[in-house]
């Protein structure tokens, strides 16, 4: 069962309510914090989830989700509400129970709540924050506005003889490109429906955007100013939201893989998103893919990389995001999941990895987008080309998709399916976390007050303790350390670093014989031993510390 249903798009007060909600009627696992206040006054919320009855949150490993770095993109808010709901309203069910006791969950809904409120409760829209940036005013030109007042910024057109575009002979609803031989015919200029803010000259042009920032370009790893990254800020984590969330992650080494939820696409990036996939650790690629596999299973989403598959020039790659700081910073395995596929539902094929079309490919594929609107939406969620008198431009026609909940957002109806699917998969990605196990712990007498304390130790989880061989590249995280408290027989310490422990990653799983060369599988298991000075009965201590396996405090009774 769940709290909620997932047939709409939460605004701030809404969501700050479903939160609450949950973190009052589940006070023993779940609790709401909130990172910081926004410029405008509204929290970032993180819910933290845990079943501490054996063990405290940050002593164990912990799988991260965020959503919303960018304002419009309200599917990955809802996502990751429907993630805290499943996880807090199915705690009957053995497998949510044992994940809770396991693992700690630290969920981000809304990374940009002054941004997302803009965009849920007026017609504009918007990349992060409502900022003016990378200018401190308006800059002249065509700015967005709902001028004929329906509540949507949508596309108006009006007739130029130097028009780009013509309307389709195929449906009058769709814009197709002005072939470079076509002198004679009705064209078109198409700009975004608004209006002209201190123009003078005859023609009109695109105004700069008022509101540039992008959060998912102030992350430290690569970045770069805002002549080689638009919306970049004025330094790595220059707003408050995006340092809200860093400080956090940084304050929370028990973070041992991640998801960050947006939209628009059906696909499911991992990385590295700096440099080639040819460039990165071996074993750190098995993971992701391996993983993605996981993720496609569940979503029908590809997974591909992000520097040599999703971006159309590799070499012109988006700096200072925030999956790329996680993995090329932290070392930590980071998805972005694209959520919602528009494209794909409407039947075009091989959409991922992008390749260029040619111009009647498009045109065939709008034709199949309009037509999935026409079934699967009813028509309605394109609007019919309406005459309007533009007091600049005089008569234009305003109309198209309405972005907001047809190509950036999917559609309320699609919903929930949209929430289960992906959530599935973040639970079963949690799964994949490194975990401490003792498989034995026992006291062998050697003398009549001397004992060999012998502790077998392993790395149940999938991922190895350390996570990636870019997180031991970039010396990102700290060895298990074992501290036995005991009188040692002399020449022994009671606190030793034991390096790491493998996971199921990278181990070959080989059962081939027959005088093939057998790959050395690395270890996942230690054997420790300590020869202490005690009496029977008396209790001996061990803590076992992992940056992202957890922490364990054993007792044995001599």
């Amino acid at each position: 069962m769940l709290e909620f249903k997932y047939d709409s798009y939460f605004t701030y007060q809404e969501l700050t309510s479903a939160l609450q909600t949950l973190a009052d009627k589940h006070a023993d696992q779940a609790e709401l914090i909130s990172l910081g206040v926004s410029p405008q006054g509204r929290h970032i919320w993180l819910m933290e989830i845990s079943d501490d009855s054996e063990r405290k949150a940050e002593d164990k490993p912990a799988y991260y989700i965020d959503a919303n770095h960018h304002a419009g993109e309200v599917t990955g808010s809802m996502v990751a509400l429907h993630t805290i709901d499943y996880l807090l309203s199915n705690q009957e069910k053995p497998e949510v129970a044992q994940m809770l006791k396991r693992y700690t969950f630290y969920i981000i809904p809304r990374v940009s709540p002054d941004g997302a409120e803009v965009y849920l409760t007026t017609p504009e829209s918007l990349r992060s924050a409502p900022r003016l940036y990378p200018e401190p005013e308006l800059q002249p030109g065509l700015q967005p506005e709902d001028i004929d007042g329906n509540g949507h910024i949508m596309l108006m057109r009006f007739l130029h003889p130097y028009g780009e575009w013509k309307v389709s002979e195929d449906d009058e609803r769709l814009m197709v490109k002005r072939r470079p031989d076509e002198e004679e015919g009705q064209f078109y200029r198409v700009f975004q429906e608004g209006m002209l803010v201190d123009w003078n000259k005859s023609e009109p042009e695109v105004a700069a955007g008022k509101w540039g920032l992008d959060f998912n370009r102030n992350f430290p790893c690569h970045w770069g100013v805002e002549s080689k990254q638009p919306g970049a800020g004025t330094y790595p984590l220059s707003e408050p939201e995006t340092k809200a969330v860093a400080d956090f992650i940084l304050a929370h080494p028990n973070i041992a893989s991640a998801s960050t939820l947006h939209t628009t696409g059906g696909v499911i990036l991992r990385p590295p998103g700096i440099k080639s996939e040819k460039q990165a650790p071996k074993l750190d690629v098995e993971i992701f893919k391996a993983i993605g596999e996981m993720a496609t299973e569940e979503t029908g989403y590809p997974c591909i990389n992000i520097y040599d598959e999703f971006f159309s020039d590799p070499s012109n790659f988006s700096s200072g995001a925030f999956d790329d700081w996680l993995y090329g910073h932290l070392g930590i395995p980071a998805y972005t999941i694209e959520l919602w596929d528009l494209a794909n539902r409407a039947g075009l094929k091989d959409i991922w990895p992008r390749k260029p079309k040619t111009q009647k490919v498009i045109e065939e594929d709008n034709k199949k987008i309009m037509a999935y609107n026409d079934e699967a939406l009813e028509g309605k969620g394109f609007m019919p080309w309406t005459k309007f008198d533009h007091p600049q431009l005089g008569e234009v026609e305003i109309g198209g998709y309405y972005t907001k909940t047809v190509v950036q957002n999917c559609p309320p109806k699609f919903l929930l399916d949209e929430c289960e699917k992906v959530s599935r998969f973040m639970l079963r990605h949690a799964k994949t976390l490194p975990r401490l196990a003792v498989d034995s712990l026992r006291a062998e007498q050697v003398d009549k007050n001397t004992y060999a304390i012998k502790l077998k130790l392993s790395n149940a989880g999938y991922l190895p303790t350390n996570l990636t061989q870019e997180a031991l590249n970039l010396k990102a995280v700290k060895a298990i350390e074992v501290e036995i408290e005991a009188d040692l027989v002399d020449g022994q310490m009671k606190k030793k670093k034991i390096g790491h422990l493998a996971g199921r990653a990278g181990r070959s799983g080989s059962f081939s014989g027959g005088g093939f060369r057998k790959r050395k599988d690395p270890e996942f298991s230690q054997d420790l031993t300590w020869l202490v000075r005690a009496q029977a009965g008396e209790e001996i201590s061990i803590s076992i510390n992992s940056q992202k396996a957890g922490k364990l405090v054993l007792n044995l009774v001599i």
